[in-house]
């Protein structure tokens, strides 16, 4: 074998690794509780809740693309696609991922993304799910 083909064989296969990688990031988002009693969790992903002393609401959201790469789940964040939104109403605060209710494609095919969420959320407020995907109850941190 030659170095020429020995070096053609080395960088088709360091491309082919490259398209195989998955694209991954956590981000975080607060939000004060406003005194309200309730928080109503309406998130697209698996959700595991924990409490904690905090007066605040914390959110990590852990996002993967199987099949994107890091320029593409940066680009998604800047335009906002990871963006939590939270409202009150009444004694309840629902918290919600509007901008993920949105398909994304890219070349014609649809960007398929793997969320989690971990959410703290202070030791004397109730939680509720609008979300079918619970890994746990509330734990003590």
């Amino acid at each position: 074998m030659t170095t020429r083909s020995t070096i053609l064989i080395v960088l088709l296969a360091a491309t082919s690794s490259l398209h195989a990688q998955t694209a991954a990031k956590t981000f975080n988002k607060t939000f004060n509780t406003e005194s309200k009693g309730t928080v109503v969790l309406d998130l697209p992903g698996a959700v595991d809740v924990k409490t904690w002393d905090s007066p605040t609401i914390r959110i990590e959201i852990s996002v993967s693309l199987p099949s994107g790469n890091n320029a593409m789940l940066n680009e998604l964040a800047t335009v906002g696609r990871y963006n939590l939104v939270a409202k009150p109403n009444g004694d309840q605060l629902l918290v919600n991922a509007p901008n993920m209710a949105k398909q994304v494609r890219v070349k014609g095919e649809t960007i398929h993304e793997t969320l989690s969420f971990v959410v703290f959320v202070p030791k004397d407020m109730k939680v509720e799910m609008r979300t079918p995907e619970v890994l746990a109850e509330a734990k003590k941190e």
